[in-house]
């Protein structure tokens, strides 16, 4: 079974060299996690051309596992208003979808936060204000969950000027429930902020915070925010050429835990990139990594 799911990487591989736009993996110092990442997103595969968007995370066949569909969709329509159709990742916070785009590798750890279900997401741009509108339905597209996962209700708005941006998002799940019994039961109404500003044409600072449900089993929510600091100038090194350092804090757990990272986000080659990350967890059960990241761009 492992040299099948070997064979179908490599496939993957060859097929991404030809068609795809990027191809990214990564792998952690941590002890337990034997193949590339526990978690999802090790080994990515990423199509995005015109108004067709795939993702595909093939890091389970590793464990022996489906593959996972993080996004597969088409937009209609024009830049005005649109509408993607199919999985989309959810438009909550300020998010990049490409890892070749994100200056980090760890991503907040919240309920809901970088996940994506099946949805129709209006679109469009007035001037330099973008929003989107959209309705989502997981149901048991959710991989490996027996349950049925809610509706959503969102709105997300993000104004650009200059070398600022600022956004909101707001989410209501369960909106519309069929239990005539219980009717609030399950509704839950989610919000986030986000603001990145570029100081000097080199600071990047990006700061946001959101309220998000605390976990499926609860109507709870919680408050959490994170950081991150980056020198988009950057400065050349030896090999790795163009590097730009970064730091961040993420709380978790409704601002009772946290971690931080330091990392340096490199780019030795013109279509090459990568990251070397330490993560510091404050829990007391979880060890502190050093992650490596790379990935080409087609």
């Amino acid at each position: 079974m492992k040299k099948i799911a070997v064979f179908v990487v490599l496939m993957f591989i060859l097929i991404s060299a030809l068609i795809a736009n990027e191809v990214s993996f990564y792998y952690t110092s941590q002890a337990h996690q034997r193949y590339w990442h526990y978690t999802d997103n090790g080994i990515r595969f990423d199509w995005y051309k015109g108004n067709v968007g795939i993702d595909l995370n093939v890091t389970p066949l590793l464990r022996q596992n489906p593959l996972v569909l993080n996004e597969a969709w088409m937009k209609f329509g024009g830049k005005t208003f649109g509408v993607k159709a199919g999985m989309v990742w959810y438009p909550f916070g300020n998010f990049e979808n490409l890892p070749s785009k994100e200056i980090s590798i760890f991503q907040p750890t919240a309920l809901g936060l970088k996940e994506s279900a099946v949805m129709l997401d209006f679109c469009g741009m007035f001037g330099d204000l973008a929003w989107q509108a959209y309705w989502a339905d997981a149901g048991r597209i959710a991989w490996n969950q027996p349950y049925d996962k809610p509706s959503f209700m969102g709105i997300r708005l993000a104004y650009s000027m200059a070398d600022l941006k600022i956004g909101a998002s707001v989410r209501g799940k369960n909106l519309i429930s069929n239990d005539k019994d219980y009717p609030d039961v399950g509704k839950i109404v989610e919000f986030g902020a986000d603001i990145c500003y570029l100081l000097a044409k080199s600071v990047k600072i990006n700061v946001q915070g959101y309220s998000v449900q605390k976990a499926l089993t609860t109507d709870a929510t919680q408050m959490d925010m994170f950081g991150l600091v980056s020198y988009e100038k950057g400065f050349g090194l030896p090999i790795v050429k163009l590097t730009r350092p970064y730091a961040g804090y993420f709380s978790k757990n409704g601002m009772e835990d946290h971690n931080i990272i330091v990392g340096v986000n490199m780019k030795p080659m013109k279509n090459v990139f990568m990251k070397l990350e330490y993560n510091h967890d404050s829990l007391a059960n979880v060890s502190d990594t050093i992650i490596l990241q790379a990935g080409y761009v087609f």
